[in-house]
């Protein structure tokens, strides 16, 4: 199912795969902050709407990061995401660019953000680069 939001499609992808029980969201571009947040909307909708507790979000296409979208994302969406499907713990598995690793390592703030987020009570999430070890991890 693709996303139908009017107006998203040229910076998102959403999907939601019935098979593995997971949904997949996938920036196609550099996004602001209003286009992140309208994306996680839509993307934690769809996620109500099927007890998805497992997210992949694909942003090997956006060529920058944002530590206040980060820490955003990592302290305010994701756990009240994860208070919506509670019992089931949200996994999120996030697919990097060979050279957002390196921002990650690199930024203190990226650094500060990643920490949170691998850290966070309410969920678990994995940094990594291939989506085939991504969708394992999941399903682990």
């Amino acid at each position: 199912m693709l996303s139908s939001i009017p107006g998203t499609d040229d910076y998102l992808h959403l999907t939601y795969d019935s098979g593995s029980a997971m949904l997949v969201v996938r920036w196609r571009r550099n996004v602001s902050f209003a286009e992140i947040q309208e994306g996680m909307r839509a993307a934690r909708e769809m996620s109500y709407s099927h007890e998805a507790a497992r997210w992949l979000i694909d942003t090997r296409h956006r060529s920058q990061l944002d530590a206040a979208i980060s820490g955003w994302v990592a302290t305010t969406l994701l756990p009240a995401v994860a208070a919506e499907l509670a019992p089931a713990t949200l996994r999120v598995a996030y697919l990097f660019a060979p050279e957002h690793m390196v921002v990650l390592q690199q930024s203190p703030a990226m650094r500060a953000a990643t920490v949170t987020a691998q850290t966070h009570p309410a969920y678990t999430l994995q940094l990594l680069q291939d989506e085939a070890e991504a969708i394992s991890w999941m399903a682990g």
